[in-house]
């Protein structure tokens, strides 16, 4: 016969804090906007916050894209310009591209579209 280690009720305490550590440190939140006036998402991505005691690091890791900053705010703001920068340097250099940018290159091209500039 199989002895619990824990009550019940000693599990369900755990559970608690266990998701509420893991759920004060890591969050994945949509991102539905690069917010730049060229480049718009076709769909929301997702990407991963890390919470660490005086900074903050986004990343999104279909591209190996991240950034840093004090605030959620201003590292989700520099994520996206990282982002739009990965793009189009991959843009720039589309013919030569190894195995792996070819495939960030492509996962971009499904989720983000070029708006043309209005003379406004």
């Amino acid at each position: 016969m199989q002895e619990s280690i824990l009550t019940t009720d000693q599990y369900k305490d755990l559970r608690k804090k266990i998701i509420y550590a893991v759920d004060t440190k890591y969050r994945i939140i949509p991102l539905n906007s690069l917010k730049h006036p060229k480049y718009h998402l076709k769909a929301p991505i997702y990407v991963s916050l890390e919470f660490e005691e005086d900074k903050v690091i986004a990343s999104f890791d279909d591209i190996e894209a991240f950034s840093y900053a004090g605030t959620t705010s201003e590292a989700i703001d520099l994520l996206s310009n990282e982002i739009i920068q990965i793009f189009e340097d991959l843009m720039e250099d589309k013919e030569n591209l190894g195995s792996l940018p070819r495939k960030w290159l492509q996962s971009l091209e499904e989720i983000i579209e070029c708006m043309p500039f209005s003379s406004q």
